[in-house]
C-alpha cells in the first residue's frame, strides 16, 4: 500500500498543483481575524466582565480557566444563563457579544473619524460612497496590512487565470469582515484600473440562512450566524443572523444533536464531496472533529468495498505554523489522520499569500 505524505509545506513548488483544477472548500476560523478582533479567550473574558460586572484581567481569567477547565463556550453559556435568569433577554446577551467583539475596531475607526463608515461597511458595504469607501480601505491598509484576513482578501481577489479559487467558503466566524472586505476592495481595484467608481459584479456572496443562494457566485457560508454593530442611521441589516449565532454551549449542543441542522448538513456535504482547506482554526472544535471523523469513516468503508483493500488517504489540509519541536509535529500529524486531514506547514503567517497561491496553481 502506498504511503501518503503525513504533511506538506505549502510553499514547496512540488505542491503547486495541489488545489489546481479541483473543486475545493476553504474553511475559516477566528484565527484569520487575529490582530483585528479579539480571540475566543479574550472575547469570553470581556463578555464575563460585562455580564457579571467583574474586572478580571487576562492573567486572572487564565488562572481561573486552568483551575476550572470549562470550555470557553461553557463560560459564555454561564453569561447567557445569568442574564436570562435576572430578567434580561437573549438579545441583551447578543448585544454584549457584539460590543465585546467589535469594541477595539470601532474605537480605532472613531479616532480616524470613520465610525459611521465602518458600521455601514459591516452591515451593507454597497451603501458606501466613493468618499467613504476609499478612506476605509486606507484605514484597513494602514492599521491591519499584514493580518491574515487582508492577505486572504488579496488571495481571493487575485485575477491570475492559472489559479483555482475555492468553489465555496465556510466560515465559523460571526463577523462579516471577509465578505465586506472582498466587496470594497473589488471596487477599489476597479476604480484604480479604470477610474470608474461602481460596484461591479460580485464574485462572492454572504450566505447566512438555508434559503439564501449564490447563483454564479462563490458563497461564503456563515454556519455560526452573523452579527455586526448597528448602523448609526438605520435599523440592523436584514442580512444579519443573530438568531443563528453559535457562541454559548447550548447552541453548539443544538447543532451537534440536531440531525437536520443546516450547519451540520452543509459541512458534511462538502467534507464528503470536496477537498477542504482549514485556515484560522485550531482543529480542536469537537463538532468539526466529529463531523470529519464521520465522513472519513464513511469514505474509507466505501473505498474498502470498492478496492478490496484498506485505503490510506488524507483528503483535507490544515494550514498551520510549523513547530520548532519536530516531535510535536509528528504527534499533530498523527492526531489528524482519522479525520483525513494533514498539516500544511508554513514557517510564519507572512508567507500565507505566496503559499496558498502556490497550492492554487500560481507558479
Amino acid at each position: 500500500m502506498k504511503k501518503i505524505n503525513a504533511s506538506i509545506n505549502i510553499n514547496d513548488k512540488k505542491y503547486s498543483s495541489y488545489l489546481k483544477n479541483n473543486a475545493w472548500t476553504l474553511c475559516l476560523g477566528a484565527g484569520i481575524c487575529q490582530g483585528i478582533l479579539p480571540n475566543w479567550f479574550e472575547l469570553t473574558r470581556r463578555v464575563i466582565n460585562s455580564t457579571f460586572k467583574y474586572n478580571w484581567d487576562a492573567f486572572t481569567f487564565k488562572t481561573i480557566t486552568e483551575s476550572i477547565p470549562f470550555s470557553l463556550d461553557g463560560w459564555l453559556q454561564a453569561c447567557q444563563n445569568h442574564l436570562v435568569s435576572n430578567g434580561s433577554t437573549i438579545e441583551d446577551f447578543y448585544s454584549i457579544l457584539e460590543q465585546s467583539l467589535y469594541y477595539e475596531l470601532v474605537e480605532k475607526a472613531k479616532v480616524k473619524k470613520l465610525e459611521k463608515e465602518l458600521k455601514i461597511f459591516l452591515n451593507n458595504p454597497k451603501r458606501l460612497t466613493k468618499s467613504q469607501l476609499l478612506p476605509l480601505c486606507d484605514f484597513f491598509d494602514s492599521e491591519y496590512q499584514r493580518t491574515t484576513i487582508l492577505q486572504l482578501k488579496d488571495i481571493l481577489l487575485n485575477k491570475d487565470r492559472r489559479i483555482t479559487r475555492p468553489a465555496e467558503i465556510i466560515t465559523f466566524n460571526a463577523d462579516p469582515l471577509l465578505s465586506s472586505l472582498l466587496i470594497i476592495y473589488a471596487v477599489k481595484l476597479g476604480y484604480e484600473e479604470t477610474g470608474i467608481y461602481n460596484f461591479q459584479y460580485e464574485e462572492y456572496i454572504k450566505v447566512t440562512r438555508p434559503f439564501e443562494t449564490g447563483v454564479k457566485k462563490i458563497p461564503i457560508y456563515h454556519l455560526h450566524g452573523s452579527i455586526a454593530p448597528p448602523q448609526l442611521d438605520s435599523f440592523l441589516s436584514k442580512k444579519e443572523a443573530r438568531d443563528n449565532l453559535v457562541f454559548a454551549e447550548g447552541a453548539y449542543t443544538k447543532i451537534a444533536g440536531t440531525m437536520l441542522s443546516w450547519a451540520q448538513n452543509m459541512f458534511l456535504h462538502f467534507a464528503i464531496n470536496r477537498k477542504m482547506v482549514f485556515l484560522g482554526l485550531s482543529m480542536s472544535d469537537p463538532n468539526i472533529r466529529r463531523w470529519l471523523s464521520w465522513t472519513t469513516e464513511n469514505m474509507k468503508a466505501q473505498l474498502e468495498i470498492y478496492t478490496k483493500s484498506n485505503p490510506d488517504f488524507t483528503k483535507h489540509l490544515w494550514i498551520t505554523r510549523i513547530n520548532k519541536n519536530s516531535e510535536l509535529n509528528v504527534v499533530l500529524e498523527a492526531s489528524l489522520k482519522h479525520m483525513s486531514v494533514k498539516p500544511g506547514w508554513i514557517n510564519n503567517w507572512n508567507e500565507l499569500e505566496l503559499g496558498l497561491l502556490n497550492l492554487m496553481g500560481k507558479h
